[in-house]
């Protein structure tokens, strides 16, 4: 009987310590929010929206419309055929295919869909690791066949002069480039600064918890953002992911900071 007594009261013991360290494991969780105690975590004024990362209130809006875009890389398409088109400027020994308003273009192959990507995107990355590039004007006539042709760049530029980071995942950034609607940063309207960091807590992990920097300019009337993924087939897809999955019709974006955007 003395031997059930003690055992008893031991296990009443380790019970009660049981209970007294889940109390304190809860009563912690629920102190604390973020890196402020709940109790003092209050409503955020109007027209500002709490930030899921850090807790604090920043300008923000509902209603945007968010998107990805890639660049390609030629490599991606080894078994595409490879097709001709106009390049501007010469080849060795200044020799050229064709002139117009006293510009010369030459004839290359690239792969047919890596060209077509580009002719979308409006820059990519050739086999040989130059940055091929065509914007929406860039056409000629040979044979009186309107025709686009395509150039090379340094990098593929932004808006603001600012070089897209050549990466297969803008992820592995520090932050992540965007292009918006450009104008004094209003929320509302849905016009941002270029240099307004963002972020973007309604699309797909991990892009929901990242930083998010205007550099660029979209062509749209919208409240629109469309963010760089990277570069190749994984990116393309990660811009899929970002621009088909809901709720990205109608996504909360807050201006969380700024940092100046220069070439």
């Amino acid at each position: 009987m003395k031997h059930i007594t003690i055992f008893l009261l031991l296990s009443f013991v380790a019970l009660a310590t049981i209970i007294d360290a889940d109390a304190a494991i809860s009563k912690t969780a629920k102190k604390i929010c973020g890196d402020m105690l709940c109790s003092e975590v209050k409503a955020c004024p109007k027209d500002q929206i709490r930030d899921p990362i850090d807790r604090k209130c920043y300008p923000g809006s509902a209603g945007w419309k968010i998107t990805g875009y890639f660049l390609p890389l030629e490599k991606d398409y080894p078994a595409d055929r490879m097709v001709w088109t106009y390049v501007s400027g010469q080849k060795r020994g200044g020799l050229f295919d064709y002139s117009e308003n006293n510009s010369t273009y030459y004839l290359k192959q690239f792969k047919q869909t890596f060209l077509n990507e580009v002719a979308i995107q409006g820059s990519g990355m050739t086999s040989d690791g130059r940055i091929l590039q065509s914007w929406q004007n860039d056409f000629i006539s040979p044979d009186g066949q309107r025709t686009r042709f395509y150039h090379y760049g340094s990098c593929a530029a932004t808006f603001t002069g600012v070089c897209l980071p050549v990466s297969t995942s803008s992820l592995n950034e520090p932050l992540i480039m965007v292009a918006v609607t450009h104008g004094s940063t209003n929320m509302t309207d849905g016009v941002i600064e270029h240099g307004t960091l963002l972020r973007i807590p309604d699309i797909p992990s991990p892009w929901n918890a990242r930083t998010y920097w205007a550099v660029d300019i979209g062509e749209w009337r919208d409240k629109h953002i469309d963010i760089f993924t990277g570069y190749g087939k994984s990116a393309r897809d990660a811009a899929y992911k970002i621009t088909k999955l809901p709720p990205q019709e109608d996504s909360r974006v807050l201006a969380v900071g700024f940092k100046e955007a220069k070439p």
